[in-house]
């Protein structure tokens, strides 16, 4: 599923001995008076965006207007945007400050908008047209998106953008210990593809018609599209297929959908609730008030105004289940006690599997996906399986970094995890857990690392015995 982030967009990190000198540490070092300005300007920025809240009326809709045409809060989001598509060549003052001169989101941009692909689904199969964006769109894009983040702050059951996963599952452990024993996850089916601009404008009001006309829709980019591209499967609903909706790689967008969800929410008047991205969780303290729940934002969804959302209701589970958990949002929830046992699902773990078990990973890479492992485990620290499927996810990397590079300190390291992880795993063959290899060199080196595993196990074993 494709939630309202920008799950699309992937980042490499480079290793110590290749990094390069970043944007912004090429411009700070070229002109550090210019980035003390940034600093000075953004901390100002900041305040007027948190005035908004204090205005009502004409005199708010009329601070609206000012930010979207201040130079200064201009000057700023064309920093934030030439740093996000990280080009060398445009790390000066002067490309910053000329970007920040074309800066007007009232008026259609034409700025050339890169397209891909991204699929989505298991039981129906979506292909979603996926948008990158240039400097001046991303510009425009960053400044309202902070607009409207102060003119529709989420509830404090949202956590996209207030304080993310790890206080949504606090969240949902406070209310377990309150008495909230049953949930159901809540999928909102296409987020993005159903909405539509009129309804979309009056929601996101006091921001101007034609801010969101070109910036948040985006007429300019969707004329194109209709003639340019078209979706890959015949069996796709045309509906989903991101030609209409709300763009999957704008900034804005995901700020757009939590102000949709603060209105489903407020709307249904709904009880416990907890919301990351577009994952609802509804609790209850019996299956009976959460179905009851569920049925009133079904009914809501069916009828709001920015477009009518279709829902994927699951079934009501107990946290005391000994059969079933709890899901949501690719975790699985379960009571130990008093406390809630939260870990990742399957499908978030296979993430963080080598695909197909090959070798094709370098150095750098493996230190990334080494570095996400340790840091999923540590994220979950009553997961009851964790140190096992940590050191079998670390034992296999470092198996595949001893193939692509036989040094005895790579033998050494891979050697070590194997044995770790078989102890930890209770696995009945080293080779059930080294990767295959892809050439005749990676099985040979599989085949010594094998034999070097079984003489330190034997090790181990003759010192037990003694």
């Amino acid at each position: 599923m494709i939630t309202h982030t920008d799950v699309v967009m992937a980042t490499r990190f480079n290793s110590p001995s290749q990094r390069t000198t970043s944007w912004y540490e090429a411009i700070a070092e070229r002109d550090p008076e210019f980035v003390e300005r940034i600093q000075s300007l953004r901390s100002r920025n900041r305040n007027r965006l948190a005035r908004l809240s204090t205005l009502a009326g004409r005199e708010r809709h009329g601070e609206v207007r000012k930010l979207l045409r201040s130079g200064s809060m201009h000057v700023v989001y064309a920093f934030d945007a030439l740093k996000a598509k990280r080009r060398p060549d445009t790390a000066n003052a002067e490309c910053v400050e000329a970007l920040a001169a074309r800066c007007n989101p009232f008026m259609p941009s034409r700025e050339p908008v890169r397209h891909g692909y991204a699929t989505s689904g298991r039981a129906i199969r979506r292909t979603r047209i996926v948008q990158d964006f240039g400097p001046l769109k991303r510009m425009h894009q960053l400044l309202v998106a902070d607009v409207l983040r102060s003119l529709h702050p989420p509830r404090q059951d949202q956590f996209l953008f207030g304080g993310g996963m790890p206080m949504a599952l606090k969240a949902i452990e406070d209310a377990f210990r309150q008495g909230y024993t049953h949930a159901a996850e809540v999928d909102l089916i296409d987020f993005y593809g159903r909405m539509r601009p009129p309804g979309l404008a009056d929601l996101l009001r006091p921001l101007p018609r034609a801010v969101t006309d070109n910036v948040v829709w985006d007429h300019a980019v969707r004329r194109g599209l209709d003639d340019a591209l078209v979706v890959c499967s015949e069996d796709d609903d045309p509906s989903a297929s991101g030609l209409v909706g709300l763009s999957l790689g704008a900034a804005t967008s995901p700020v757009v959908g939590e102000v949709i969800i603060r209105s489903l929410l407020d709307t249904a008047c709904m009880g416990q609730v907890v919301t990351y991205a577009d994952n609802i969780l509804i609790l209850g303290r019996g299956q009976e008030d959460v179905a009851r729940w569920a049925a009133q934002l079904e009914e809501v969804a069916q009828g709001l105004e920015a477009g009518p959302l279709a829902l994927r209701i699951n079934d009501t589970v107990a946290f005391t289940s000994r059969h079933l958990p709890v899901q949501f949002a690719s975790h699985w929830g379960s009571a130990i006690r008093h406390r809630l046992n939260w870990e990742p699902n399957g499908r978030k773990l296979a993430e963080h599997l080598i695909v197909e078990r090959s070798t094709v990973l370098t150095d750098e890479e493996i230190g990334e996906v080494e570095s996400k492992i340790s840091h999923l485990a540590r994220a979950y620290p009553m997961w009851r399986t964790r140190e096992s499927w940590e050191a079998c996810r670390l034992a296999e990397l470092a198996a595949v970094r001893y193939y692509n590079r036989a040094t005895p300190p790579n033998l050494s390291d891979a050697k070590h995890k194997l044995i770790i992880a078989y102890l930890t795993c209770g696995r009945q063959d080293l080779r059930e857990i080294l990767p295959d290899g892809t050439t005749r060199q990676h099985r040979e080196r599989r085949m010594a690392l094998y034999n070097a595993g079984l003489e330190l196990l034997a090790v181990i074993s003759a010192e037990q015995a003694a």
